[in-house]
């Protein structure tokens, strides 16, 4: 795991220096003249591995999600041996006017760098520019803000393609046939809308499943069994249920085995987390994409360092550099293959 996660930086790195590259050639001359020396002049320059003192903000939509706290781990654990490194980790309770507060707070306070979850995109583009402009890199994490925005870094999960694979798979288990139906995350965020488009997109070329129904459950679980119960009355057929993240995956099975379902329903998620995995061990759900929530905010922490300690700075790109984590297609026929040290 530790390779994939240096191999993953060193891309980071490399998109990084040839986004730059591009930018320099294709700055005119009247641009570089007025555009201060060194980069961003606002940046303050710290080597967090010289000892300098350093601190990072974690601002996540919802701090007490599995997720959240997997990201949360990844960068404490990063830092941990850096007694100069300290992490503040904030949970906005899904609330985009109070993370655009919080973000404010963290820019008045000096923080040396950004992780961020954006509970909105397009209400926390002005924060994250802001945060840039005052020389404070902020890197996202699964939930970006405005794609107009460049910032230094954008660290996520397939989204699209885990859409994509989680629809073959599912297809391949009711042998393509059959009612089905999708459990929404918050509809406009880029990651919920990617994900269904891609089940949807892939489903669309089996013509024996149908999609009869797409209710949101916001990502929660409970919210999830709700929804869930409201399609056992309404399709008694039901042979299938895609639901965005794993959260939302728990509660349907929740949901069908109240019903005595349990196993009935093919039910696939997406994120991977522990509870999910052991729930495809127990037979009560068939899937989920796989992704380590650790090593995402490991990447994360490694590339705000980078940014710290380095003369680099937004100001060089032409758009954001991502960096995407490796998915896993996790049924009951694989999940033993994900390790205890791995399971978030």
């Amino acid at each position: 795991m530790k390779k994939k996660v240096l191999a993953i930086l060193m891309t980071a790195v490399m998109v990084l220096g040839m986004t730059s590259i591009a930018s320099a050639a294709r700055r005119d001359e009247a641009a570089e003249a007025a555009a201060p020396a060194g980069g961003n002049s606002n940046k303050v320059r710290v080597d967090p591995y010289a000892g300098d003192e350093v601190k990072i903000a974690y601002i996540a939509h919802d701090i007490g999600t599995p997720n959240n706290q997997g990201w949360k781990e990844g960068i404490e654990r990063e830092c941990a041996s850096w007694s100069n490194i300290k992490v503040d980790s904030y949970g906005a309770e899904e609330s985009a006017e109070k993370q655009v507060q919080i973000m404010t707070d963290c820019i008045n306070q000096g923080y040396n760098a950004i992780i961020l979850q954006c509970s909105d995109g397009t209400a926390l583009a002005p924060s994250v520019k802001q945060a840039e402009e005052a020389g404070i890199p902020v890197i996202t994490v699964n939930l970006d803000c405005s794609s107009s925005t460049i910032h230094s870094a954008l660290v996520m999960a397939v989204d699209y393609d885990a859409g994509r694979m989680a629809a073959e798979k599912m297809a391949e288990q009711l042998g393509e046939e059959g009612q089905i139906a999708i459990i929404q995350g918050v509809p406009g965020l880029a990651r919920t809308d990617n994900l269904e488009q891609g089940f949807r997109d892939t489903i669309a070329n089996y013509s024996g499943i149908e999609i009869v129904d797409a209710q949101s459950a916001s990502f929660q679980k409970d919210a999830a069994m709700t929804v869930m119960n409201s399609f056992l009355q309404s399709y008694p057929d039901l042979k299938g249920v895609f639901a965005i993240n794993d959260a939302m995956a728990e509660g349907a099975a929740l949901a069908a085995e109240s019903a005595n379902k349990k196993g009935e329903i093919c039910i696939w998620g997406a994120d991977g987390e522990k509870d999910a995995l052991a729930m495809i061990e127990s037979g009560d759900m068939a899937g989920t994409i796989y992704t380590n929530s650790w090593d995402e905010g490991s990447t994360a922490a490694k590339i705000a360092l980078l940014m710290i300690g380095s003369e680099y700075d937004y100001t060089c790109l032409t758009q954001t550099p991502k960096v995407i984590m490796e998915p896993i297609v996790v049924t009951a026929e694989n999940v033993d293959t994900i390790a205890e040290e791995d399971r978030w």
